[in-house]
């Protein structure tokens, strides 16, 4: 039982000391889920070259986080790579959501939020994202493309082909 302890714990500390750090604009970040058995499922946001941009479920939803506070959070997986080139605009489509009043939702259907023209008037439709939604959702709006089929933390950051 100690040498698989210790087994563990040394694969543990290897996969966390070699987590790359984001170095790109778009770069797509990872974590545990900062819940108690869930950890595996993963929490993802994206790098805006000096901040974390992630969904959490608080009142303000939409942050630009330190990667120290990311990383602090749970055990850090890393920075991946290598989908969509407009990446700034990737990040500012993302950012642009606050302006929505967005919420959080634990399910996989999100909602943009945009202005809609109804009965005479522009209304204001909410945004809604969980932290995998909203990566795929920036992403998408820019390029057109679902980064995955199946949404999860884990199944977004695998997405990604290459690993800082």
């Amino acid at each position: 039982m100690k040498v698989l302890s210790t087994g563990a714990l040394l694969f543990a500390i290897s996969t966390t000391a070699f987590a790359g750090n984001p170095t790109s604009v778009g770069d797509v970040v990872a974590r545990d889920l900062s819940i108690s058995g869930l950890g595996w499922a993963g929490h993802v946001g994206i790098w805006d070259g000096s901040k974390v941009l992630e969904v959490l479920n608080d009142n303000t939803v939409i942050h630009k986080n330190t990667l120290s506070s990311f990383k602090g959070a749970s055990s850090y997986w890393g920075a991946k790579y290598g989908r969509g080139t407009r990446h700034g605009e990737i990040v500012e489509a993302g950012w642009a959501q606050r302006s929505f009043d967005p919420e959080y939702t634990i399910t996989a259907q999100y909602t943009e939020g945009k202005w809609v023209y109804q009965n005479g008037s522009f209304v204001k439709v909410k945004a809604k994202f969980r932290c995998d939604t909203f990566v795929n959702y920036s992403y998408k709006k820019v390029t057109g493309e679902n980064l995955v089929t199946v949404f999860t933390p884990r199944n977004l950051y695998n997405s990604f082909p290459s690993t800082r």
